[in-house]
């Protein structure tokens, strides 16, 4: 009888380190799936992270886009102004250029006008033409 009593016990061991493994095998998947949650949670936070660095670089450079938009067309409205005032002064520096033609024209024949009833021929350069 004892050795009956003694192979029960032992069946009631042995279900009782079976049910012991199976609650280890248990807590190790647990704390594996722990680790493993907290390894996402983890990546989740970068992730949540970097898409609120991401969005606010976004907001900034969309900013500045804009602003350069409108120096950018102030810029072109700056030289089309200035080109205007070059072709003005152009054209005034032409008809300077006409002005000031016609007065060394008119300077160079009173030069050569005699006052006295003869007429003087000037000659330039006379010495190559002959």
């Amino acid at each position: 009888m004892l050795s009956r009593l003694n192979d029960k016990q032992m069946n009631i061991d042995l279900p009782h380190t079976t049910t012991s493994e199976a609650c280890n095998s248990v807590t190790a998947q647990s704390e594996e799936l722990h680790e493993m949650l907290n390894i996402l949670v983890d990546g989740i936070e970068t992730l949540t992270s970097d898409e609120q660095r991401l969005a606010n670089e976004s907001l900034q450079i969309h900013l500045t886009l804009a602003t350069l938009a409108e120096e950018l067309s102030n810029v072109k409205l700056s030289i089309d102004e200035s080109n205007g005032f070059l072709e003005g002064a152009k054209y005034n520096q032409d008809i300077l250029n006409q002005a000031l033609v016609s007065l060394e024209e008119k300077t160079n024949d009173s030069l050569c006008a005699s006052y006295d009833g003869t007429f003087v021929w000037k000659i330039t350069n006379f010495q190559e033409k002959m």
